[in-house]
């Protein structure tokens, strides 16, 4: 009885329902990319318009009789502008992106922009929610001056619980959810890229 084992045979034959599809797999990034790219596009978007806003507001006739409106909106500006200028670099990583290199390199890409994009889903938006806060919360000093002490209160309450809703709730919740989608792709990418290499030490 013969002892040598065929171990590329033995490779050959697993369970190709085991083995995911590389198109499939490519496929499923690209609509990942796509979406987290759209999303991007339309934050940036909203971004942008409400800064323009503030800007027009602030120093485009309207006058303002305390500083702190003045410098809640510039605060507010601020945290705009850096949540632009950091999540716009992992943009250009998104539109730069392309499947038609080899699959170690698609992995690696790939790996670069959920790094950039946990960075910015988690370090950044918690800064730009903490700017953000305090931003509003001295721009609407001069106006629930003039509510009174008992609806200038409740609007405290409502903005610092909704600023606490998204930044211990919807925050944590999106960035577990894109986690999850990212892992899934690169996982199976990486399985496919062991395979290749389990199948070039055979050969």
């Amino acid at each position: 009885m013969s002892t040598n084992i065929d171990f590329k045979a033995l490779w050959q034959q697993q369970d190709v329902l085991a083995k995911p599809d590389i198109k499939e797999v490519i496929k499923k990034s690209r609509q990942l990319k796509k979406k987290t790219r759209n999303k991007l596009l339309l934050t940036n978007g909203l971004l942008v318009a409400v800064t323009i806003y503030y800007i027009v507001f602030l120093f485009g006739g309207y006058y303002s009789t305390k500083i702190t409106t003045r410098i809640g909106g510039l605060l507010t500006i601020m945290g705009f502008v850096a949540y632009l200028l950091v999540s716009n670099g992992l943009l250009v990583d998104l539109f730069k992106g392309h499947s038609e290199v080899d699959s170690f390199s698609y992995l690696k890409e790939l790996l670069t922009i959920k790094k950039k994009q946990e960075l910015v889903e988690t370090k950044v938006v918690k800064l730009y929610l903490i700017t953000l806060s305090v931003g509003v919360a001295l721009f609407m000093i001069e106006y629930t001056i003039k509510m009174g002490v008992i609806w200038g209160s409740v609007a405290y309450i409502c903005l610092f619980a909704y600023m606490a809703f998204v930044y211990f709730y919807l925050v944590p919740q999106r960035v577990r959810k894109q986690r999850a989608e990212w892992t899934a792709i690169i996982e199976k990418l990486q399985t496919i890229n062991d395979q290749l290499t389990q199948t070039k030490h055979l050969e």
